[in-house]
């Protein structure tokens, strides 16, 4: 995967949004959500990041190849898919606590909350992303997520980004727009050939930009 910028990113994401990351398939494909946080947070910055549907090692090593030049927040996940999720590992050097499944909104709640702690103050701002809504949805109603959603975007700081990826062609047009009313806007993401990646974003009050840029996946 190539750590280039999106240099032409929609300048309607500001700070402080909430976005939907609309996909046509796994939005974890391209990973545009650690893109955005690699390109828009800082050094000083944390995000807390919820795996839904690759492991830890998997989003560690793509967010690695995406911040060796650019550099980024410090990741604090919450592990929904991992084989062994035995121990959660809340002081090793990328922090990460296991719940048993996705559809267990309490839970993700819960280790949301345990790893927003941040005693000491040292970081700038929290940001929050979700690299996948769809397994959550396959479980729980439109209504409960959006709820939830509503309840841990309250966990970033006020400048912080909340993302939130989704598979769009998984759902109805209910589904998208009753998420989308707890949203500033939606990303749509699309991609006309493997080397190219074309976002289109609708705000929630009818404004739209465009951008396109070129990437490498493995």
């Amino acid at each position: 995967m190539s750590s280039r910028r999106l240099d032409s990113f929609p300048e309607s994401l500001s700070e402080g949004s909430t976005v939907i990351i609309a996909s046509p398939g796994s939005p974890t494909e391209n990973a545009v959500g650690l893109r955005i946080l690699s390109q828009e947070g800082g050094p000083a910055d944390t995000a807390l990041v919820v795996t839904t549907t690759e492991s830890v090692a998997r989003t560690e090593n793509r967010y690695k190849q995406l911040t060796t030049d650019l550099g980024g927040p410090a990741l604090r996940i919450v592990d929904t898919v991992s084989e062994g999720q035995s121990l959660s590992a809340p002081y090793r050097e990328t922090p990460v606590v296991f719940t048993p499944s996705a559809g267990d909104l309490e839970r993700l709640v819960m280790a949301l909350s345990e790893l927003s702690q941040d005693p000491n103050g040292s970081h700038e701002r929290r940001h929050l992303l979700i690299r996948s809504l769809t397994p959550i949805l396959a479980t729980a109603s439109t209504d409960r997520v959006s709820r939830v959603l509503d309840r841990i975007s309250g966990l970033r700081t006020r400048t912080g980004l909340s993302l939130f990826g989704l598979d769009y062609t998984a759902h109805d047009e209910d589904t998208l727009s009753a998420l989308a009313e707890h949203a500033d806007g939606i990303l749509w993401v699309s991609s006309s050939t493997p080397e190219e990646i074309s976002f289109e974003y609708e705000s929630t009050d009818g404004r739209r930009g465009s951008a396109t840029t070129e990437t490498t996946e493995n």
